[in-house]
């Protein structure tokens, strides 16, 4: 599958990427949105890319009309839950791309992608509380809201945040398409 829309594109890492990935992971806005350290080198930034670049559905997020990366998308088993069938997205974008939709069609782009895997369940995604940007992602792609769990992650610096989470069936993912 073709995972794009008329503004982006999600494609596999590549080696080229370091550049753009150093560029908005460097950023003191996007990191601790996500919960993970501003990067603090271009080889931090080298060494994580080298760990996206073998982890299967770890995304770049393309923006078409520069052919750059401006964000990071990716999922993994939710170890959360008891059910192996059951996905999570994380994802990442440069600050000078919020609030334009381009992670909400990245989100869109990665549930399909997630999706035509049969054995995939459930999707599920979480926020820190306060991070208004990507409740508003999350909502936008047809997520559910299950709860808040208190306390759920310790952040580098000791902080300790609550997250809101979410989560969309193959069910509701398929009558939402059926319908649409």
């Amino acid at each position: 599958m073709k995972m794009e829309t008329d503004r982006i594109r999600l494609r596999p890492w590549d080696r080229k990427d370091l550049e753009d990935l150093y560029a908005f992971a460097r950023n003191p806005a996007v990191g601790p949105q996500a919960g993970w350290r501003p990067h603090q080198s271009k080889e931090e930034s080298s060494q994580i890319l080298s760990r996206m670049i073998t982890t299967p559905d770890a995304f770049a997020v393309v923006l078409k009309s520069t052919m750059r990366v401006v964000g990071m998308i990716s999922a993994g088993i939710d170890t959360s839950r008891r059910n192996l069938a059951a996905k999570t997205i994380g994802c990442a974008l440069d600050e000078a791309y919020w609030n334009q939709g381009i992670m909400t069609e990245a989100v869109g782009l990665m549930i399909r992608h997630l999706f035509d895997d049969p054995g995939t369940e459930l999707i599920a995604m979480d926020h820190f509380v306060e991070n208004r940007g990507s409740r508003r992602v999350i909502e936008k792609n047809g997520f559910h809201y299950e709860g808040t769990i208190r306390q759920k992650v310790r952040l580098y610096t000791g902080e300790v945040k609550d997250c809101r989470c979410y989560s969309l069936t193959r069910t509701e993912f398929e009558m939402r398409n059926a319908s649409s």
